[in-house]
């Protein structure tokens, strides 16, 4: 029996996208419920009364394909033009995160270095949202390897490393001799990543402890469907 692979975007901000650039994160835990307004009259008109459900990340699998959408810019000749009017792989797309995607010998392929991060080069045009980068557009693609589902707060010390954070506190703690180096390390990572949460989902939902899932991944540095045509 074959498997049905799914390809869906996800969502990272700046700092997430260079922790996988740099491969520093391979895992990212995403609400395993979400609240959906329903109508107990039959039409979109009130009351209206809120359900929760599961959210398409519980339906995530081992083999489906994530692709990462991120802040993005194009030249400014396309600032009035929306996303999805932009004409596929036709014009270099800029990252917040460092680096650009565009045609080159080798196909539609990234450029890790050029812009460096923090530079925004004269002839970029307007910031554009992560939520509206067009699929063609994205340079990251996400092999799900492993997926689970449990409390937020019972996140191990070495998901939190597989989620990126103990780059930010080796060197740190490096000069802390024996076990006191790690308990330094394991305080300020675990910490750091639930303030990262809470910035990002707000202080009820750390509070709530919800079911997460937590999805595992290998980084592909390429745009997903670049990645189907050379297969």
């Amino acid at each position: 029996m074959s498997i049905t692979v799914t390809d869906l975007p996800i969502i990272f901000g700046p700092p997430m996208v260079r922790a996988e650039l740099d491969d520093r994160k391979r895992m990212t835990r995403r609400l395993a419920k979400r609240l959906v307004k329903t109508y107990p009259n039959g039409r979109k008109t009130p009351p209206v009364v809120l359900v929760e459900r599961d959210s398409p990340w519980s339906k995530v699998k081992p083999g489906d394909r994530l692709w990462v959408r991120e802040e993005w810019r194009v030249s400014k000749k396309w600032d009035s033009t929306k996303p999805a009017d932009l004409p596929p792989r036709t014009m270099s797309v800029l990252f917040t995160a460092g680096g650009s995607i565009a045609n080159t010998a080798a196909g539609w392929a990234p450029d890790l270095s050029y812009p460096p991060v923090g530079v925004i080069v004269p002839w970029a045009g307007r910031r554009r949202a992560s939520m509206h980068m067009p699929r063609w557009a994205s340079r990251l693609t996400l092999i799900v390897t492993a997926v689970k589902i449990e409390p937020l707060q019972d996140i191990s010390d070495e998901d939190i490393v597989a989620e990126g954070a103990k780059e930010a506190f080796s060197q740190e703690t490096a000069a802390i001799p024996g076990p006191a180096a790690y308990m330094a390390w394991q305080e300020k990572a675990f910490y750091a990543w639930r303030d990262l949460w809470v910035s990002i989902n707000g202080q009820d939902s750390w509070n709530d402890n919800p079911e997460v899932v937590a999805i595992s991944f290998d980084v592909i540095k390429a745009n997903i469907d670049a990645i189907a045509r050379a297969a």
